[in-house]
C-alpha cells in the first residue's frame, strides 16, 4: 500500500473523491431549480460538469503542492474560476432565462466542495486506493444520470384530444 501523501495522484484521486460528493450534492440540489434548458441542463450535465471540474483542480492541486503556499493558492484559483463561472453566467444569461439562479448556486457548491475537501481528502488514507475513487465517481454518475428525468419541469397530464361529434366517415349521420 503506498502513502497517500507522497504519490503525485493523491491531489487528483483526492480531488475526484471530492468532486464526487460535490456532484451528488449539486444533483440533489439542481432538482428543485428551474433549469434554463431541461435537455442540457439537467441533474446529468450537471454531475459530469463537476466531475470534470473535480479533475481540473486536482491536476491544479498536484501542480501547486510542489512550492509553497501551495494551500492559499489553490484557494485563490478555486475563487477565480468561480468569478469566472459567474460572469459566464451573468453573459448566457442574456440569452437564456435562469441562467444565473440555476447555475450560480451550483457551481458555489461545486468549487466550495472540490475546493475545501481536495486538500482534505488528499491526505487521508480514504483516498490511497483507486478503487474507492473509482466506486466514489460511479456512485455520483449514477445519481446524475438516473435524477436526469426528473426536476422542475411540469408534468402534464396525457389524454386522448376531445371527442369530435360528427365524423365525416360516420355512415350513420
Amino acid at each position: 500500500m503506498d502513502d497517500n501523501s507522497s504519490t503525485p495522484s493523491a491531489p487528483v484521486r483526492g480531488a475526484l473523491i471530492a468532486g464526487a460528493l460535490s456532484a451528488v450534492v449539486a444533483a440533489l440540489v439542481s432538482l428543485p431549480l428551474h433549469s434554463p434548458h431541461d435537455a442540457l441542463l439537467n441533474s446529468a450535465s450537471v454531475t459530469w460538469g463537476v466531475l470534470l471540474l473535480a479533475l481540473v483542480s486536482g491536476l491544479v492541486y498536484r501542480r501547486l503542492t510542489r512550492g509553497s503556499g501551495a494551500l492559499r493558492r489553490f484557494t485563490v484559483v478555486m475563487a477565480i474560476g468561480f468569478l469566472v463561472w459567474v460572469a459566464v453566467a451573468l453573459a448566457a444569461g442574456t440569452m437564456l432565462t435562469r441562467m444565473v439562479s440555476f447555475t450560480v448556486p451550483l457551481a458555489a457548491i461545486a468549487f466550495g466542495g472540490i475546493g475545501v475537501l481536495t486538500p482534505l481528502l488528499s491526505r487521508t488514507p480514504l483516498a490511497a486506493r483507486w478503487p474507492v475513487v473509482v466506486v466514489a465517481l460511479v456512485i455520483a454518475a449514477a445519481v446524475g444520470i438516473g435524477l436526469a428525468g426528473q426536476g422542475d419541469q411540469e408534468s402534464g397530464r396525457l389524454e386522448l384530444p376531445p371527442r369530435a361529434d360528427q365524423s365525416p366517415f360516420r355512415m350513420d349521420a
